[in-house]
């Protein structure tokens, strides 16, 4: 009985085939083909004939690398929206891990280690305790989160008052090129460190656990139908706080391996990050309502999101028109989504007339 009420859909891993995971693929291919096609004839038109350094292997490392942090804390996302909720604090709680780390090693003198659990166990608490007041009260996360968000940016703000903190290269190993040495046909030095490998593992794990585990299939049974979850013996209360308390961990992650790259812990660094959070989720085919949605949709919404921004560099555009594309890239994604799942219901119906 408890299986009768998972959506069928998550029980099959579909990327490159029909599936809601196309949807997001076709726009990335597209998007891809769009800024070489520019490159192309950009190079042509000023007499230039070159290959597009937009799918360099440098560049496509370098897009890894600016969405890795983002990508990280997506997946955390994921896991709360296919259980019903969503989370609108990970941005500011990103600041608060950050000046945490570095106020705690620079001026509280604790070990980098002990700084690095203290931190992580308080992102997971901070998580666990806005989910037990929104399982156990039924109340919107919209709004709990949302407060959250405030809460966080003022400890952030009382802990450094309100001041840049520099961690003097105290992560610098999680920056290390695992692929030293490593070129590009174009001779430029190739670089994966270490924070896009934890990135990568991250993806498998939360994957393997939302398709492969009882808990997974929990998850997508409390976001499809709380009520009918809770009939076929779910404990939706502590589902529903364990999904929050995921995404703590995997916020405060994805915190250290951001100030690994920015070398600097400053209130603006987990700024609008929700923003992208999110976007890259409801891109990658999470409904808001959910019980829909998986991880490699994620992993691909990030990466088309980190492309916009790292194109409209390479194209030399103002930074404003990265909101516009993205804006415009979210909402031609949910609605081409929208429009398959319509397409997909009618031939239901058809077959189930015949």
């Amino acid at each position: 009985m408890k299986q009768s009420i998972v959506p069928q859909e998550r029980r099959k891993f579909v990327l490159f085939g029909k599936g809601e995971n196309s949807t997001v693929l076709m726009i990335l291919v597209f998007f891809f083909v769009a800024i070489v096609f520019v490159q192309l004839i950009s190079g042509a038109a000023a007499g230039k004939v070159a290959y597009p350094s937009f799918i360099s292997p440098v560049n496509l490392l370098n897009i890894i690398m600016q969405v890795a942090a983002v990508g990280i804390m997506a997946m955390g996302m994921t896991v709360v929206m296919v259980g019903g909720g969503i989370d609108l604090s990970v941005g500011m709680l990103t600041s608060f891990v950050t000046i945490f780390i570095a106020k705690a090693i620079i001026d509280w003198g604790i070990p980098l280690y002990a700084a690095i659990i203290m931190v992580i166990i308080l992102s997971i608490a901070f998580e666990a305790a806005m989910g037990w007041i929104i399982s156990r009260f039924n109340v919107e996360p919209f709004i709990i989160t949302l407060g959250g968000m405030i809460a966080f940016r003022g400890i952030a703000l009382l802990i450094c008052n309100s001041q840049e903190i520099s961690t003097k290269g105290a992560l610098a190993g999680l920056k290390k090129n695992l692929i030293e040495g490593a070129k590009g046909p174009s001779g430029l030095s190739l670089t994966i460190p270490i924070y896009v490998i934890v990135f990568l593992s991250i993806t498998i794990i939360i994957w393997w656990l939302m398709k492969y585990t009882k808990y997974g299939r929990r998850v997508y049974a409390v976001g499809a139908n709380r009520n009918a979850a809770f009939l076929a013996g779910i404990s939706v209360k502590n589902i529903v706080m364990s999904t929050y308390a995921l995404n703590g961990l995997l916020v405060g992650i994805a915190a250290i391996m951001l100030l690994s790259r920015v070398n600097t812990a400053i209130i603006t660094v987990g700024q609008n990050l929700e923003i992208d959070v999110i976007a890259a989720t409801v891109v990658g085919g999470v409904a808001m309502s959910g019980g829909k949605g998986n991880i490699w949709g994620t992993f691909i919404g990030a990466i088309l999101l980190g492309s916009i921004a790292n194109a409209m560099n390479i194209l030399r555009l103002q930074s404003e028109w990265q909101f516009v594309a993205k804006g415009i890239i979210i909402i031609a994604a949910v609605t081409a989504g929208a429009i398959v799942q319509v397409r997909q219901a009618k031939v239901q119906q058809l077959k189930q007339i015949k």
